[in-house]
């Protein structure tokens, strides 16, 4: 049964969330005023920050080889519109939290240039994308020097999916009689993805207002998808083959790591 009709409602607000979050957070920045916590590490915080990373999508059977060689079908994205809303309490040197980070942006779920003729070269992966994603997580933290704060994070993830197809690609590299071939499938998954997501990280306060933070985040995702399909495609001519297939009944995941740096900001 496809979830997306029993999320509907979640979806929109997710797809509003840019707005709706700007928004608040005007308003809790004007309501706070200039009085600060007691501690530097205490009280609201606003987050802008930007992330470089990999994702994958882990499918029954998502792989292409060039020669016998097996190609990576990871991709890497840069986040650059990341904003983080929180609350922060310090109970001597331990100090606990609560995040809402939003990530507004879309990317795509797998990359691939395509196929060129007289290249070898193969390709598999879905035509679709993923975004925004909003995360809610429970954080906490020690301050191991003046200034200096470990933390980490543990919480949920909510991302909006869309796919359209699946598709897989190969090409060889035989001067004369270079071959090229693709294919693909329907592949309809519009849903709202769930998982989790975990932090661990270290902050510098700049000044009694700024801080700086490093994350390492890693995230994963359970996408729903009630179709099956098997896709394959290979070219052989003279020495040079190659050969992409990708496979998949049910739900599958997307996993993505990445590395964050963020400017925080107390109000």
């Amino acid at each position: 049964m496809k979830r997306g009709k029993d999320f509907k409602g979640i979806r929109r607000t997710i797809r509003r969330i840019p707005e709706l979050g700007l928004a608040v957070a005007l308003a809790l920045i004007v309501s706070a005023g200039p009085v600060l916590a007691d501690s530097p590490w205490s009280g609201r915080h606003l987050g802008l920050g930007i992330g470089f990373g990999t994702q994958s999508v882990d499918l029954d059977r998502l792989e292409a080889s060039v020669n016998g060689r097996p190609l990576s079908l990871g991709s890497r994205r840069v986040d650059a519109a990341l904003a983080t809303l929180g609350y922060r309490e310090a109970l001597g040197r331990v100090v606990l939290g609560a995040e809402v980070e939003l990530q507004a942006g879309r990317r795509a779920i797998t990359r691939h240039s395509g196929c060129v003729l007289g290249q070898a070269c193969a390709g598999a992966g879905l035509l679709g994308r993923i975004g925004p994603i909003l995360r809610l997580r429970a954080t906490l933290g020690q301050e191991i020097m003046p200034g200096v704060m470990l933390s980490g994070g543990l919480g949920l993830s909510l991302a909006d999916v869309a796919i359209s197809h699946a598709f897989a690609q190969s090409a060889s590299a035989q001067n004369g009689s270079a071959v090229i071939t693709s294919a693909r499938s329907d592949f309809r998954v519009d849903d709202l993805a769930t998982g989790a997501h975990v932090t661990i990280g270290v902050e510098h306060r700049v000044t009694a207002r700024a801080a700086l933070r490093l994350d390492l985040i890693h995230e994963r995702l359970q996408i729903e998808n009630a179709r099956n399909v098997f896709i394959m495609t290979a070219t052989v001519s003279g020495p040079s083959s190659a050969m992409a297939q990708i496979a998949q009944s049910g739900p599958f995941t997307l996993d993505t790591t990445s590395v964050r740096l963020s400017l925080l900001l107390r109000f």
